[in-house]
């Protein structure tokens, strides 16, 4: 249905030989990009029910694109728990790299950053969070060159996108740059593409007089195409609500075609580059990224740091700080707290709780996931 209406990306969670012939029923997966979810005890297992698949179909697996998703440091940010144990999953990636070895252009390593935008995490804490995130994995590696250059190129970052326009470009191209730099330190091959998907920040939605969340959503479309994104994916207006979200769904594509075919966002390379405000905005956000990225460091890396509930912490304490600045109309939120429609009911409300209070938070605090109009 998605690819009938237009997308060329899709991707896929919850992959099994039960259900891989009737899902990929009549798809034409080498004119498209295909994504899928690894993220489960068993990675290699999804690989190889995809590898036989496409055998069987006599699909050329070298030439397919698109990549399979595997985060498993990215799952303890999200849901506090490993999918086995830290040593397992960590083992479990020179496994999948090389049960992906036959498909040439996916990518293997999927980093969640989009988590600490969700989370409520300023823009350098976001570039740094996704450094020393992406670090912890260059550093698993370090001893194995051949593998840690095939982990290099075929790593690819989630990234969140706000609503602040110029600051979400230039926070792409910030990343873009620092990420360039980290790699030298480990590899002397040059001109390595920084692949980065993004998708706009659910933690900027409102439930209430949620027609805004169109145009939210279109200017961080435009902030993450202009930024430099290889994909995109915006979520529908009416997203958090317990209704039948088809017609969003339906909008927040045709909101991609029109960026694309009416204003031409993907004809022209890199459009920020040579505006003043924007590389000023990066020489900003740089610096202060990196000096955060380098205390995570010093103090023993990503994963000591979520351990130690430091990650949370400063993230927690950026979202509380959103919150006050709304409740103080420091920041403005039509509908929320501007402008506000009275008589508008906010759907799905007691859904959106039961789900919060549902996560389970062990053994490691997980990042506070909510959204400003809760």
């Amino acid at each position: 249905s998605a690819l009938k209406g237009g997308v060329d990306s899709i991707e896929i969670s919850n992959l099994s030989a039960n259900n891989i012939n009737t899902i990929f029923n009549e798809v034409m997966l080498d004119i498209i990009h295909v994504y899928i979810d690894i993220n489960t005890k068993e990675p290699k297992t999804t690989i190889d029910t995809f590898h036989q698949y496409c055998i069987k179909k006599n699909i050329d697996t070298h030439n397919l694109r698109g990549g399979f998703l595997y985060d498993p440091i990215g799952n303890v940010a999200f849901s506090g728990n490993w999918f086995k144990d830290q040593n397992k999953d960590f083992s479990a990636i020179s496994e999948v790299l090389l049960a992906a070895s036959n498909f040439n252009t996916f990518s293997i390593l999927t980093i969640n950053a989009d988590t600490y935008c969700n989370g409520g995490a300023n823009i350098d804490t976001q570039i740094a969070f996704a450094l020393a995130h992406a670090n912890e994995y260059l550093n698993l590696f370090k001893d194995d060159l051949v593998l840690l250059e095939k982990i290099i190129q075929k790593t690819e970052f989630i990234f969140g996108i706000g609503t602040s326009y110029f600051i979400e470009i230039a926070k792409l191209r910030a990343f873009k740059s620092l990420w360039s730099t980290i790699i030298s330190e480990y590899t002397a091959i040059k001109d390595i593409e920084t692949r980065i998907h993004a998708i706009n920040a659910n933690l900027y939605y409102s439930n209430k007089d949620m027609y805004n969340n169109l145009l939210r959503a279109t200017t961080s479309a435009m902030s993450a195409v202009i930024g430099g994104c290889h994909s995109l994916s915006i979520l529908p207006f009416n997203y958090n609500t317990s209704d039948d979200n088809k017609f969003g769904q339906r909008i927040s594509k045709n909101i991609q075609l029109l960026l694309q075919e009416e204003s031409n966002l993907n004809q022209v390379k890199d459009s920020s580059k040579g505006s003043y405000y924007v590389e000023k905005l990066i020489s900003i956000i740089k610096k202060k990224s990196w000096d955060m990225f380098l205390s995570i460091e010093k103090t023993g890396g990503f994963i000591t740091a979520l351990k130690n509930g430091d990650i949370q912490n400063q993230i927690n304490e950026e979202l509380d700080k959103k919150l006050n600045d709304l409740k103080e109309d420091k920041r403005t939120m039509i509908g929320v707290n501007k402008f506000i429609n009275q008589n508008d009911e906010c759907p799905g409300e007691a859904e959106l709780k039961n789900r919060s209070e549902n996560v389970i938070i062990e053994p490691i605090p997980q990042i506070r996931l909510s959204a400003i109009y809760e």
